[in-house]
This record gives structure tokens, C-alpha cells and sequence, in this order.
């Protein structure tokens, strides 16, 4: 099923956090993860996921560091941490999407 993907606008930050929960990560392979998790329903476009890296680190969610990537014939790639802050800021997304859903639920639920 189709869906118009301005509906996952105000979650892009949420799911940059999600695929870095974990693991760091460069831009690549987190555009990657997301459709990945999506089961290939959502496709970030770079421009969108650069903003949002730039947004995130700059409010301390994130932290970026340079890999010389050895061992590749890859260049130098810029790879992304979540802090703690950045790990507070998603489980609390985490809870204000369970109140979303209900919400919803409660309009669109059975119709």
C-alpha cells in the first residue's frame, strides 16, 4: 500500500536515532537501516537525512566523527553516535508515539 510520506516527516530524527541506538554508523548505511526497518516501504533521500544529522548533532543528540576507513578503497567517512542525551530524547519519542497511536486508533480504529 501506498502512503504519502510527509506523514513520517516529524519522525526522521526518531528513526536516525533508532539505527544508531546501537551502533555507529555513516550516512550510507543509515539511509540503509531506515529502509531496511521500513521492509523497503520508506526511502530517506540524502538531502533529508544530512539535515537531519546536522539537527541532531547540533542539539547534542549525536556526535560525529571522522573513520579514515582502513582497510577499504573508501575514503574518509563521517560516522554518527548517539549520546546519552540522544538516547533520552528517542525513548521519550518512544512514548510520545505509544500516545500518537492511541489517538489515532481511537479516530481511524474500525472505520
Amino acid at each position: 500500500m501506498e502512503f504519502d510520506k510527509e506523514v513520517l516527516k516529524g519522525y526522521i530524527d526518531s528513526m536516525v536515532l533508532s539505527v544508531l541506538f546501537d551502533e555507529d554508523l555513516y550516512g550510507y548505511l543509515i539511509a540503509k537501516k531506515i529502509k531496511e526497518k521500513s521492509k523497503d516501504k520508506f526511502e530517506i533521500k540524502e538531502a533529508t537525512l544530512y539535515v537531519s544529522l546536522k539537527r541532531l548533532e547540533k542539539r547534542g543528540y549525536l556526535k560525529g566523527y571522522w573513520n579514515d576507513n582502513e582497510g577499504t578503497s573508501g575514503g574518509r567517512r563521517r560516522y554518527y553516535s548517539i549520546t546519552e542525551d540522544g538516547k533520552v530524547c528517542f525513548i521519550k519519542s518512544i512514548g510520545e508515539w505509544d500516545v500518537l497511536k492511541i489517538i489515532l486508533d481511537d479516530f481511524m480504529g474500525g472505520k
